[in-house]
């Protein structure tokens, strides 16, 4: 009698096996993709990183090489307004030639602005504009203020804050705006935050001292003159 009890019992004991098995089973499965997916979201979070970090390092060289490469006659203005939330910057530079291309087609342009363009958020885009007319005033040119850019280009996005710096390389005094003309800051110093629980990053940008073309054909036109005065003397009409 109880071997036959056993006998009747077995296929119950049979049954829960299966459904222990099933259940470990599916914890291990669980378990195995749980680990999976924080494993893809630590390597996209690490890529993410990595592409922010070169995003940056790029923007910085771009930066470098413009400054390191502006000519000797270049105009550079620099202004900084008070936004919603945040310091807006405007920094153009005029004869500076430039050829891009947009829309599949060649373009040059005859000024360059970097401006920092507040959104909706309250965070800023960092945006490259081409203009196709002198758009700062000064004396020897005949600037459009207004003109509006021909392309427009966000180099950044979502930054918490971006300001400008430059520093007179006469007075060794530093600023927040740079409206004269004729020559150019000695430095730049950029201070921007890439997010809020980062670390506010400072980068110092030197421009090179270089002589502007317009002097030195000037002087080489008055060399000429002092070596030749005849040339300016009327002539004998006698």
């Amino acid at each position: 009698m109880q071997g036959s009890t056993l006998h009747k019992l077995r296929p119950g004991y049979f049954m829960l096996e299966v459904i222990l098995a099933l259940g470990v089973a599916a914890m291990v499965m669980y378990g195995v993709f749980a680990l999976a997916n924080g494993t893809l979201a630590i390597s996209t979070a690490i890529a993410e990183e990595g592409r922010t970090q070169t995003t940056r390092e790029s923007f910085l060289n771009f930066m470098g090489r413009n400054f390191e490469q502006l000519p000797g006659n270049a105009v550079l203005d620099l202004k900084s307004t008070e936004g919603s939330r945040q310091w807006l910057t405007e920094m153009t530079f005029q004869n500076v030639p430039t050829a891009f291309s947009w829309a599949g087609q060649s373009l040059s342009s005859e000024a360059v602005q970097l401006a920092t363009v507040e959104t909706a958020g309250g965070r800023l885009n960092i945006v490259l504009r081409y203009f196709d007319v002198p758009i700062l005033d000064d004396s020897d040119s005949t600037a459009d203020v207004g003109a509006e850019p021909v392309a427009e280009l966000i180099l950044l996005r979502d930054l918490h804050s971006f300001e400008w710096e430059v520093l007179d390389g006469r007075t060794l005094e530093q600023f927040f705006d740079w409206e004269i003309r004729g020559r150019l800051p000695l430095q730049l110093k950029l201070e921007a935050r890439f997010g809020p629980e980062e670390d506010l990053m400072i980068h110092h940008f030197w421009i090179p001292a270089k002589v502007n073309p317009e002097t030195v054909i000037q002087g080489l036109q008055s060399g000429q003159n002092q070596n030749n005065p005849g040339d300016n003397e009327p002539p004998d009409v006698n």
